[in-house]
């Protein structure tokens, strides 16, 4: 989009949202219309002359400030609605057309030209002596040609009607409020596709005729209303296909799961073992150590009926802290094996 062409929408979008907060009893500040529309009159100056500033477009930089200025407080203003969508409204509403009467929405004027194509379908089908009560039962298996075809035409409409009902429904409330956003048009289509795939789903794929042969009221027709259902709650059949997609998985892969379980626990009895012989193996060098110590000590006994009493003194206490070391470290290993041994 140029420079030009986004000055002129945001006039757009300013000029109809000051229409519709007019229409709506809202006050609007006296300075936004006056702004608005002198800059409107400056460009179709602009463009019926073609005159510019200093090589740019025609407007000075303080006013393309109060431009940006109005269309924020008018966003406000008039929220929930939104300036596309009322820009959008306007510009349909001019529009020529034999289905005008269906709003000024274009994806709501065609979902309804659909749902009345499926609706006047679903009735010229039933006209047929092939489509009836027996036959629209029998399923893909049990009839087939020209029987077989109409009646799966006949599930394929009533599917689509549950589908474009479930469309106009959840299009209009944002209608109703003026936010809707012509960017997810696509998706009300997808929409359509699913009804089409998840009503022949249920109706065919599905064994629903147990259910029905429960209930008297609905065993004739079980199928047509199954097909109906699954085209307005496509989102709901396909939650159900995942559901019974991880219930498959979970039973399927259950055994799997026990083996690497088994594996695991193996590896972790296998450390800990590890673990267990290293520490007794640094145990019994510190025990060692200890007798190594010992004797060192015994010899330095025999030796102190020799030596001067300050020697003597320092010799006690070299031997206290010897011993306070070689404890402790005793203590720890015990420690550390006993807590291993509640672990495991």
């Amino acid at each position: 989009m140029s420079q030009k062409d986004f000055i002129s929408h945001l006039l757009t979008e300013c000029d109809v949202m000051i229409r519709y907060a007019s229409g709506q009893g809202k006050t609007i500040p006296s300075y936004m219309p006056n702004t608005v529309y002198q800059l409107q009159r400056k460009q179709d100056v602009i463009e019926s002359e073609g005159s510019t500033l200093d090589g740019g477009l025609g407007f000075y930089e303080h006013e393309l400030s109060e431009l940006t200025k109005c269309h924020k407080e008018l966003s406000l203003l008039v929220c929930p609605a939104k300036p596309l969508t009322l820009a959008i409204m306007d510009r349909e509403s001019t529009s020529v057309g034999w289905i005008r009467f269906l709003g000024p929405v274009k994806l709501v004027r065609h979902m309804s030209v659909l749902a009345v194509f499926f609706l006047l379908s679903i009735i010229g089908l039933s006209i047929s002596p092939e489509v009836n009560q027996r036959t629209i039962n029998e399923g893909l298996f049990n009839s087939e040609g020209k029987t077989l075809l109409l009646n799966q035409l006949f599930l394929l409409c009533c599917a689509g009607l549950g589908a474009t009902f479930a469309c106009l429904h959840k299009s209009r409330n944002y209608i109703k409020e003026c936010n809707y956003d012509p960017k997810y048009d696509s998706t009300y289509w997808s929409m359509v596709i699913m009804g089409f795939m998840a009503g022949l789903i249920i109706a065919e794929l599905i064994p629903t005729t147990d259910l029905a042969h429960n209930n008297a009221s609905i065993s004739d027709f079980h199928k047509p209303l199954a097909a109906l259902l699954g085209g307005f709650a496509a989102d709901v059949i396909y939650s159900v296909l995942n559901r019974l997609v991880d219930v498959l998985n979970q039973l399927l892969g259950s055994s799997d799961q026990k083996t690497k379980e088994k594996v695991k626990s193996a590896l972790t009895q296998a450390d800990l073992a590890e673990q267990l012989h290293q520490q007794n193996k640094e145990l019994k060098e510190s025990i060692s150590l200890t007798q190594d110590t010992n004797r060192q000590l015994l010899s330095m006994i025999a030796e102190e009926l020799t030596l001067p009493i300050d020697k003597k003194q320092a010799l006690m206490q070299q031997v206290e802290g010897t011993k306070t070391s070689v404890a402790t470290n005793v203590n720890k290993r015990k420690s550390m094996m006993s807590n291993e041994h509640e672990t495991a």
